[in-house]
């Protein structure tokens, strides 16, 4: 047994020194020559000129956790970003859960083009990655967003909710190395006390959120303030960013920068 065990194995392995498949085993000169026939990836502005001097901004295979308070100000930063990306000819997916489709176009102040399904449904991963490609095939979508995470599965079934939502997680970062996508997922935060500020272990239900997304971004209105917000970048595993606060405005509807100067008279 032991001697048929060994001849197998030779034989094995001499018909994988003949192996020329995709996933076949290479060096890292010849990985290296590979990427400089390929164009360096295109990468994504999100304009809020802090942010992208701290991660560089988006790039293609990115998952991007989106988190904070509620009414902190998720939603709006993903729409700010929306429109910043079709300025770069960069088109959204948007799948909003949480507002009625009226609601949702109603929020904006002067909507930009962007994809949406027509009607959605929850818990339905397949589903999801099928207008995913279906928006990627008719329109060329380089950004999803993902409004929110606790729509992609139902909690009242669920044994156990951290562990499915590492899957889904690993799931969503999967998607967007494949596709080539940058995938934005909005997060709700679990409950803390008023003075504490918020970071990316407070996400509600799991680690796994921060431990597997490429970016973790935080935002909160600032207290008595109908206009201003802080988006805190908690981590940038590309760049090494880590803990950067960006002050924000809201400015004819949506966020930007706040500058040294009051902006507040633009509003």
């Amino acid at each position: 047994m032991k001697s048929s065990n060994l001849k197998d194995g030779m034989k094995k392995l001499t018909e994988l020194r003949e192996y020329q498949g995709e996933d076949q085993i290479v060096t890292s000169w010849d990985v290296q020559e590979i990427l400089k026939q390929e164009e360096p990836p295109h990468v994504f502005n999100s304009r809020i000129p802090a942010l992208d001097k701290a991660i560089e901004g988006f790039e293609p295979g990115e998952l991007i956790a989106v988190s904070g308070p509620r009414k902190g100000g998720k939603t709006l930063l993903a729409q700010s970003l929306t429109k910043s990306f079709i300025e770069q000819e960069i088109k959204s997916l948007w799948f909003s859960y949480e507002l009625t489709t009226r609601q949702f176009i109603d929020r904006w102040p002067d909507i930009p083009f962007f994809l949406m399904p027509q009607k959605l449904k929850a818990y339905a991963l397949n589903w999801m990655q099928e207008r995913i490609l279906e928006a990627l095939a008719k329109y060329g979508i380089g950004a999803v967003f993902i409004d929110h995470l606790h729509f992609l599965f139902d909690m009242a079934r669920s044994r156990n909710a951290s562990l499915e939502i590492g899957q889904i997680i690993r799931w969503l970062k999967s998607l967007a190395v494949e596709l080539n996508l940058v995938v934005f997922v909005l997060c709700h935060l679990q409950k803390i006390p008023a003075d504490k500020e918020p970071d990316d272990s407070h996400i509600r239900d799991s680690s796994f959120v921060g431990q597997e997304s490429d970016t973790g971004l935080m935002i909160w209105r600032v207290h008595k303030s109908d206009n201003e917000a802080v988006l805190k970048v908690c981590y940038s595993r590309r760049t090494g960013a880590w803990e950067k606060h960006v002050p924000l405005v809201k400015v004819k509807g949506l966020l930007q920068e706040k500058e040294s100067r009051d902006a507040w008279s633009l509003d």
